[in-house]
């Protein structure tokens, strides 16, 4: 087996996250977020502050309430919440820190337009008893590589152990053919204000 093969390997063996992966996933998710349509509209220009908001998500909620998935050589990961948890998350001093950064960024109109999402996310959130895929993606250098589709097989295997319906936002439309590919169905559109467009998907219980 070449070097190469090993590593191919290791972009596709998902394992559940450590709390010593943190650093990894924010940088990971931080990079995948970094071109991400409706990010760049909310806080543009600050590829920085989205490694530190998945960190503060990482450390305050997902790691000790949901499931977190990361791929051996660390190019990939993804946040899930299991049923009948929250998708706030937890009040830390480190969200005001995020806060003064974002505004730093991107100005006032940054934090108007995250809290309008947030409202807009939780308003529409599917109602019945669901896993929630909250963000999922590879390092922009190592995207194309099938490492997305890998971590959505471990995902949506979990969903179908305990037949549960999942859930999720998708807010690049280049997704949506993937999630379409392992039973995501559009279920809503949403024009955001004088920006890109947020799709709400749902996969039915199997």
């Amino acid at each position: 087996m070449t070097q190469t093969d090993n590593g191919l390997q290791d972009a596709h063996r998902i394992r559940k996250a450590s709390d010593e992966d943190g650093g990894s996933i924010a940088d990971i998710l931080g990079s995948a977020f970094s071109n991400d349509p409706v990010f760049n509209w909310f806080c543009p220009g600050a590829d920085s502050f989205y490694p530190r908001m998945f960190l503060s998500e990482f450390q305050n909620h997902y790691q000790a309430h949901g499931h977190v998935f990361i791929n051996e050589d660390k190019t990939g990961a993804a946040m899930w919440l299991p049923p009948g948890v929250t998708t706030e998350v937890s009040f830390s001093w480190q969200q005001i820190g995020l806060i003064v950064s974002m505004i730093r960024h991107a100005g006032i109109v940054s934090l108007k337009r995250g809290q309008y999402l947030s409202e807009l996310m939780s308003r529409e959130h599917l109602a019945e008893p669901h896993y929630y895929l909250h963000a999922i993606g590879a390092h922009l250098d190592h995207q194309g590589r099938g490492i997305g589709s890998a971590l959505l097989k471990q995902g949506t295997a979990m969903c179908d152990k305990e037949s549960m319906p999942a859930y999720l936002e998708s807010s690049n439309e280049r997704n949506n053919p993937l999630y379409e590919r392992y039973g995501f169905n559009i279920t809503k559109e949403i024009q955001l204000p004088e920006g890109p467009k947020l799709w709400l998907m749902t996969r039915e219980a199997r």
